[in-house]
């Protein structure tokens, strides 16, 4: 289990990095036809890790092994020939406006801290009730930390190729 929240730390660190590496203007800039921004890209994944606070709520003892669905999201959220769209009325749809860098980075840096710091003295195994991932129904502490890893790793990939995009205009 330490291993996944390991990978989970690194993978923030590519993030961050990868985020730091567009200018404010590029962060900003839409890269071609119905694309989020690098920002709208990093918002996301932000909005998205404030589910973490499930692992705080209400949770029970999985009757099933508590890794069981971690292949089944790797293999949605790492095979990029699958187009997956956050709908609008979504929680984790970006912010339309425009996204300070600094402020991105230090708030994906904070709560990232905390889904470590929370991840390493508690209990992965057991599952959070409070919220059903979609399609999949709860999962467990351990199950959400690799959803984490394997989405931002996508999004990684999008923004890596919307730098590209960016650059190849200058």
């Amino acid at each position: 289990m330490e291993a996944t929240t390991t990978k989970f730390q690194q993978t923030i660190k590519e993030l961050t990095e990868m985020l730091e590496a567009f200018s404010t203007e590029q962060l900003n800039k839409i890269p071609f036809p119905n694309s989020w921004t690098a920002g709208q890209v990093g918002d996301h994944l932000l909005k998205s890790y404030g589910s973490w606070e499930i692992f705080k709520g209400w949770t029970g003892f999985a009757d099933r092994p508590y890794d069981e669905n971690c292949k089944l999201l790797s293999e949605l959220f790492l095979n990029f020939n699958i187009k997956l769209i956050a709908e609008h009325s979504d929680a984790i749809y970006p912010s339309e406006g425009y996204i300070e860098k600094e402020n991105l980075v230090l708030n994906i840096q904070t709560v990232s801290d905390r889904i470590i710091s929370f991840s390493s003295r508690n209990d992965l195994r057991v599952l959070c009730l409070d919220f059903e991932f979609p399609t999949l129904g709860h999962m467990t502490r351990f199950e959400w930390l690799h959803f984490y890893v394997v989405h931002t790793q996508r999004h990684i990939k999008q923004l890596t190729k919307i730098f590209n995009i960016l650059n190849s205009l200058k």
